[in-house]
């Protein structure tokens, strides 16, 4: 009798043992859409770029860091270009910074500064202000400070992360802390050498008044991102921005891939099964937008379609047309409304940009390329008008 009560104890355990085994395998199965009870959700959940979707962006801490002079790159007329560097993301980041000659010899007065977001440049031809240098050039010659960040893995810069969607996504944080650096502390005037001290020390400190975005192709994009995070006015121009939503922002370029842009592919398609693509996207985030903004963009661009323009500048007047509609429906309403029919009235508009209607000035150019040639003077002297307005 003992010896069946034990047989029947073994065969139970190995009836449970094989239920939980199978149980586990189907569960946990790629092939299921269903979650196994024992296996760890984390494991199931992991999600490493959805830090990088523009509501995350707008809930993340960001730091600051000192500006850097680290070396003189060449001295204008007007002006001394440099190369530059600060901490973001806990990295080393480089680019050009350039000076006009105005503030060292009178420091009182305003300083506004600008920031360039270049476009895509190959690695192999890249030098430091590659992609923004004759248009930082142009402001500077007009008084303003121009910053161009190389981005990590170019110029001396740090590398850039392995995952090269990371490397796009986290973009917009690398502006962002540098807005941040030049609004707290401001950018030094000159590299001080001693034996005492390092390279990098720096005799004084220009106090930033206002700042600025000048962008173009990609950069527009990150522009654009960096304006929804903040919720803030910058003044900004875009030069043939890239504006089409995500990720047909990225596809439209990957026939220039040596494998014509089947592993982009093969990746968007696993990160939509993933992800809420309107999270990453742009043009799904137009109530956090405010202006002034300029685009410039010539019909003769093969590389940012022009139509990506007008389609975006659609999208704008519509959100333009909900924002008053909300703002003339919260005005007629009047002062003895009720705090839940005023909720009702701005639904899920913030109070910020129900009542800011987006400035947004659009010019369009006949044959005209992606770098804006032949009408690059004119383009550039608007700028300048847009800048001297707003700044």
């Amino acid at each position: 009798m003992k010896i069946k009560t034990a047989s029947l104890i073994i065969l139970i355990i190995l009836v449970s043992f094989g239920i939980g085994f199978f149980t586990n395998q189907f569960f946990t199965s790629g092939n299921s859409e269903l979650i196994s009870p024992f296996v760890s959700l984390q494991e199931n959940t992991s999600f490493p770029l959805l830090t990088y979707s523009i509501p995350n962006l707008r809930n993340r801490e960001y730091f600051t860091s000192k500006i850097k002079l680290e070396k003189l790159i060449s001295e204008e007329e007007l002006y001394s270009s440099y190369v530059f560097s600060y901490t973001t993301l806990g990295k080393k980041m480089t680019g050009q910074i350039n000076i006009p000659d105005k503030f060292t010899t009178s420091p009182t007065q305003k300083h506004s500064a600008i920031i360039m977001i270049r476009g895509y440049v190959p690695k192999e031809i890249y030098k430091t202000g590659m992609g923004t240098q004759s248009a930082a050039g142009v402001l500077a010659n007009n008084g303003y400070i121009t910053i161009a960040p190389d981005f990590f893995g170019f110029g001396e810069s740090d590398p850039e992360p392995t995952d090269t969607w990371q490397a796009r996504f986290e973009k917009p944080i690398i502006i962002i802390e540098l807005l941040k650096s030049l609004e707290l502390n401001g950018v030094p005037t000159a590299v001080v050498e001693t034996k005492e001290a390092p390279t990098n020390l720096i005799s004084s400190n220009l106090k930033i008044d206002d700042l600025g975005i000048w962008a173009h192709s990609n950069g527009g994009q990150i522009a654009l991102t960096t304006l929804q995070v903040l919720d803030e006015t910058i003044p900004t121009t875009l030069w043939a921005p890239v504006t089409t939503p995500f990720p047909y922002s990225i596809l439209y370029f990957s026939d220039e891939l040596e494998d014509e842009g089947k592993e982009q592919r093969k990746w968007i398609s696993m990160f939509e099964e993933k992800y809420n693509v309107f999270d990453f996207s742009v043009t799904q985030h137009l109530d956090l937008l405010q202006g002034p903004i300029q685009i410039q963009h010539g019909d003769a661009d093969d590389s940012a379609l022009i139509y990506w323009s007008e389609e975006f500048v659609k999208k704008i007047e519509l959100e333009n047309s909900r924002r008053s509609e909300i703002l003339e429906n919260y005005n007629s309403v009047g002062e003895n409304a009720s705090s839940n029919e005023l909720s009702q009235i701005t639904d899920s508009a913030e109070p910020s940009t129900a009542s800011a209607i987006i400035d947004l000035t659009f010019y369009k150019y006949e044959n005209t390329d992606h770098n804006m040639v032949p009408n690059w003077n004119k383009v550039i002297a608007r700028d300048i008008q847009f800048f001297n307005k707003y700044l």
